[in-house]
């Protein structure tokens, strides 16, 4: 499973559930969207330093997460389905 994770809304709040909806609405994601405010849980994962957004978690079948992609939804799904 992918999940696109948003850290923060156009202002660099919070995004609210509602928020998420919009935003999934707007792009037609069929996946599910989901907060990591301020982006903790991202920057808990990196190494090196660096990152890029937008970011997706790739979920495996035992619903733990297999790998965080700093890319594309598009690329996401190619890895998930590689």
């Amino acid at each position: 499973m992918v999940m696109n994770v948003i850290i923060e809304d156009l202002y660099g709040n919070p995004v609210d559930q509602a928020g998420l909806q919009d935003w999934a609405d707007e792009f037609g994601l069929t996946m599910p969207v989901v907060s990591d405010p301020g982006g903790s849980y991202m920057w808990s994962h990196i190494e090196g330093g660096s990152v890029g957004l937008p970011y997706a978690i790739l979920l495996d079948r035992g619903v733990v997460i297999d790998t965080l992609v700093w890319s594309t939804i598009d690329d996401a799904v190619d890895l998930a389905a590689e």
